[in-house]
């Protein structure tokens, strides 16, 4: 049994991590705030950046089309690449290890080249084997660096097929690891046909060029934003169990403490009631 000074020092150690845990949720919660609103707009504008780009793409290639024109495309070196979004810090519960299972899962039936961004996305790729197929970038966790995204951005030009995993932030305390596909995707050939005419100032090739160069970079930064927003609300709630945890443990460690007194104190009547009568 625990001795009433190990108990102490124990007592001591809980209310500290009750402490710290109770501090990093607030702090998590207080910049979940401030991003919530950011993201949620956000995803209307990623949807109509989505339709805009589609409708834009179909109108060029029919106008190609129209005009007999083939279309050169930028030159890249191909394949595909799997982007893991992580972060650089732990403390988010399961949902860094949750998106990775699904980045795996994807992996074990891919040949894409596997991009990590964050430490700890970096070490469960080195740990599981995909340390010689994997390119690594570092965003701060906080406020990425606009000239750091747009490095990824640019690294990630030049594939055929950009799938990014992160975590979506669903409501309330709720997350899940989702995917996005992020670069140009192929139209099917009767959404060309029924595309609406555009004029294109000043042609449509650089038009397309022009979304297919920049809008990548934009959606990559809105799948940040979306997993920045979702890591806050793990956080949010991995401190919160652990609060209540260090509570419960807090509440046993005060009860062996006033049993050990009550038990010292009775022993001590006891050898005092002993004495006097001996």
């Amino acid at each position: 049994m625990a001795t009433l000074k190990e108990i102490k020092r124990n007592l001591e150690t809980i209310r500290l991590m009750k402490e710290i845990s109770s501090a990093y949720q607030e702090i998590a919660n207080l910049r979940m705030k401030q991003i919530r609103e950011t993201v949620l707009r956000n995803r209307e504008f990623f949807k109509e950046l989505r339709r805009t780009y589609s409708r834009i793409q179909a109108a060029s290639f029919l106008e190609l089309k129209k005009r007999k024109i083939k279309r050169k495309k930028i030159k890249k070196r191909g394949g595909e690449a799997i982007v893991f979004l992580s972060a650089n810090e732990s403390l988010y519960g399961n949902l860094i290890l949750n998106i990775w299972h699904e980045v795996e899962k994807y992996l074990r039936e891919s040949k894409a080249h596997l991009v990590v961004i964050g430490r700890i996305g970096k070490y469960l790729a080195e740990r599981s084997g995909f340390g010689m197929r994997m390119f690594y970038f570092e965003l701060n966790d906080v406020k990425p660096e606009l000239k750091r995204i747009g490095e990824v951005g640019d690294f990630l030009k030049n594939y055929q097929r950009v799938v990014v995993f992160y975590g979506k932030y669903e409501g309330g305390l709720i997350q899940r690891p989702t995917s996005e596909e992020i670069s140009e995707k192929v139209l099917p050939e009767e959404k060309i046909k029924k595309a609406k005419k555009y004029l294109f100032e000043p042609s449509p090739e650089a038009i397309l060029d022009f979304f297919e160069t920049e809008i990548l970079t934009v959606l990559f930064t809105l799948c940040l934003l979306e997993h920045q927003l979702a890591r806050y609300a793990a956080r949010v709630l991995a401190m919160s169990e652990a609060t209540e945890r260090a509570k419960k443990l807090e509440k046993m460690y005060l009860l062996q403490e006033r049993k050990l007194k009550r038990e010292i104190s009775t022993k001590k009547q006891i050898e005092i009631f002993g004495n006097l009568i001996s």
